[in-house]
Formats: structure tokens, sequence, C-alpha cells
């Protein structure tokens, strides 16, 4: 994943409690990006801390990566919370498609 930053965080019984995900996350990186979620995605604890930095450009084909991320991880009643350091365009971008809601939000199971 060169144009993608995909990096995670591991407890002791080597289950995924945190991501952080930046670079480029752009139609033409949204394989690279789809193939980290699915390989992380039954790895996953349940509490996950899911970092976005360093996005230096996001688009539509993305969010709804992220956006069919976060409906696994709510089937398998994961808890997450989302981090965002997004510039303010790419902040209008989730709010223009309707999805700033489901990405911000923090979801936690008793």
């Amino acid at each position: 994943m060169e144009n993608i930053i995909f990096r995670k965080t591991l407890n002791e019984q080597d289950r995924i409690t945190g991501l952080e995900i930046g670079g480029m996350l752009v139609l033409e990186n949204s394989q690279e990006l789809k193939k980290g979620f699915l390989a992380v995605i039954d790895c996953l604890s349940d509490r996950v801390k899911i970092t976005v930095l360093n996005s230096t450009e996001i688009d539509l084909s993305c969010i709804q990566l992220f956006a069919a991320f976060i409906k696994h991880m709510n089937i398998a009643r994961v808890s997450y919370q989302f981090v965002w350091n997004l510039d303010e365009d790419q902040q209008t971008l989730l709010e223009n498609v309707g999805l700033s809601n489901e990405l911000y939000l923090n979801n936690s199971y008793a």
C-alpha cells in the first residue's frame, strides 16, 4: 500500500485494537484500502479505535468503503471510535454525501 497508510495496533491476544489510515484515499487506491479492511475484518477486538490522519485526499469511493466497514463492525457488535483529522473541504464532502453522521459516530456495545 504505497499511497495509503494502514497501520494496526494489536492487544496481547493479537486482536486489532487500533487502525491508523491515511494518505491518498481516492478511487485509484480504493482497492488497496478494501484489501486492508478485508485483511483485518476477522481480527478485530471488541473495541477498535480508527484514526484517519494525514489524508492528503479523500473521495466518495473510499468514504463508501469506510461506511461498509462500519456496517460490518455494527453487525459484529464491535465498539468503535473514529478520530478524523480532515480539512474543511473533506468535512464538507462527508456532509454533502450524507455520511458525516455515520463516520463521526462512536458506537459502543454493552
